[in-house]
């Protein structure tokens, strides 16, 4: 059964998700860091500060699906989107089965280390083609993103000319100003 008791009453999912309440406060800063030799990375002390205590869980860190990064989430993050993913999704539609296949692609638990240091795996520095200078992004849905620099900022300079469609496209529409009370 799903979210509101139907199989697939996807405007009442899309709601459900809409109107939720944060449960972390959204990060905020962004943060360049260097990778040392061994592929460890100095987790920023403000984001450690945002995070508090939730960062003795752990984290998930994985592949993005968007585009040539790494999304970390706080392992109870990762868990409600898998939980998600499992309720609402049909495991006998294969474009589900996919979706989900793709997802989780890469997957592994990172915690940090007594210094705060974050160990990236090898597999996941060379998909996100991170060569030393990274940066990091706290992101919608409370991921944290990782980048190479260098692929950060050639992805800002290509939202750049559309940013301001963009910002119209979102705070313009009333459905979504309406919700924000705005």
């Amino acid at each position: 059964m799903g979210v509101c008791g139907k199989k697939w009453d996807f405007d009442c999912i899309f709601e459900s998700i809409f109107k939720q309440k944060p449960k972390m406060a959204h990060l905020i800063g962004t943060h360049e860091c260097k990778l040392d030799a061994k592929g460890r990375l100095l987790f920023p002390s403000s984001i450690r500060k945002q995070l508090s205590d939730t960062v003795n869980e752990g984290f998930v860190i994985k592949p993005s699906t968007d585009g040539p990064y790494l999304e970390l989430y706080l392992q109870a993050e990762f868990q409600k989107k898998l939980d998600f993913l499992q309720d609402n999704l049909n495991p006998f539609i294969q474009e589900n089965q996919q979706y989900a296949r793709f997802f989780i692609r890469g997957s592994r638990t990172v915690e940090l280390d007594p210094v705060g240091r974050l160990l990236i795996p090898k597999d996941l520095i060379v998909f996100a083609q991170i060569k030393g200078d990274l940066v990091i992004q706290p992101g919608l849905n409370r991921i944290i993103e990782i980048w190479d620099k260098d692929a950060y900022e050639k992805d800002l300079s290509q939202i750049g000319p559309n940013y301001q469609a963009m910002g119209k496209a979102i705070w313009g529409n009333s459905l979504i100003n309406k919700n924000l009370n705005i």
